[in-house]
């Protein structure tokens, strides 16, 4: 009788314990977020990424009605930053500001890379499409990328271009520029954007291939000169400068921005992250920034974007077998 009864309070200690940890488990996820969150952006300050994860970050403060905290994680043209976000607690408070660069390309151009971009993060949604710019030093003698390519046609010609990292969208863009142009530009990798355009403005280096948002400025105020961008159309930011294929070199190089949970990432904080952000890209003022730094907001679901992602793994890694460009 007594053995049966010790089975009886068991049994209802054990359900009532299971009944404790779903609710404590349900309640969790009811106060997400009730701290902190951590917004790693895997490359400088200054740059595009951090322009676009700064902006972000101030909105989904306000909508989560947390601190979204802007960490800059650099290095290795974003991957190490963006392993960090790979590895930690999948529990909402540690995200990345993810790109073409760090998610679709890195496979190709990095052997051991330590993350696999579908495997080891849930996107939570991209925020802005964009392209790239060719960019010189005002007095370089070539003022469009007709006049760039004749010069590198030249006998003896050594020219270089600079990009914000080896393996980046402007690396492979150069290449891709050397490939469909027939010259050969020699690439010089920098540590971010930042750095980059202050050796163009000095005339250590004569051209780069950049990201639109954090060269506009630089634009606008004559302290370097636009060549051509990349994709399909002219850029709404810079309608006075032509398109590589307008200039003769056909290809197409757009780069996105999104932002990604490590994966594992509970589902009802996922899709609380998911609306907080679309909630957010709503907002007129964020996308009319968006817009003046040349971008667009373009709104997908994480099923097509998860899409898009394969299929732009797939584009890259063609591109960069092409292209030649160097594994590191």
């Amino acid at each position: 009788m007594r053995s049966k009864l010790r089975r009886a309070l068991l049994g209802m200690t054990l359900v009532l314990a299971g009944v404790c940890m779903t609710t404590g488990a349900v309640n969790a996820a009811r106060v997400y977020p009730d701290r902190p969150i951590r917004l790693v952006v895997p490359f400088p300050a200054g740059g595009g990424t951090d322009v676009i994860g700064r902006m972000l970050a101030a909105r989904l403060s306000n909508t989560l009605k947390t601190t979204v905290v802007v960490d800059n994680v650099v290095g290795a043209t974003g991957t190490i930053g963006t392993a960090q976000v790979a590895r930690a607690a999948p529990d909402g408070y540690t995200l990345v500001l993810g790109i073409s660069a760090t998610h679709a390309i890195a496979p190709s151009i990095f052997p051991k890379l330590p993350y696999d971009p579908l495997r080891d993060f849930v996107p939570i949604g991209r925020i802005a499409i964009g392209g790239n710019v060719l960019v010189a030093n005002p007095s370089f003698p070539a003022h469009d990328l007709r006049a760039l390519i004749a010069m590198a046609k030249q006998p003896n010609a050594d020219l270089t271009y600079g990009s914000w990292g080896q393996g980046s969208g402007g690396h492979l863009a150069g290449e891709s520029l050397n490939v469909s142009a027939g010259i050969h530009l020699r690439h010089i990798p920098y540590k971010g954007v930042a750095p980059m355009l202050t050796d163009v403005m000095g005339g250590t280096l004569p051209v780069a291939m950049s990201d639109l948002a954090g060269t506009l400025p630089l634009i606008r105020s004559g302290k370097v000169r636009a060549l051509a961008v990349s994709g399909s159309e002219r850029s709404v930011a810079l309608p006075d400068v032509p398109t590589f294929a307008e200039s003769g070199v056909r290809f197409r190089l757009d780069s996105w921005f999104a932002l990604f949970a490590p994966s594992r990432t509970p589902a009802p904080i996922v899709e609380q992250l998911d609306r907080a952000m679309q909630e957010a890209m709503q907002d007129s003022g964020l996308q009319a920034q968006i817009a003046s730094l040349g971008m667009r907001y373009a709104p997908v679901s994480r099923a097509q974007f998860t899409n898009q992602m394969r299929e732009d793994t797939r584009t890259w890694a063609a591109l960069v077998k092409s292209s030649g460009a160097a594994l590191e």
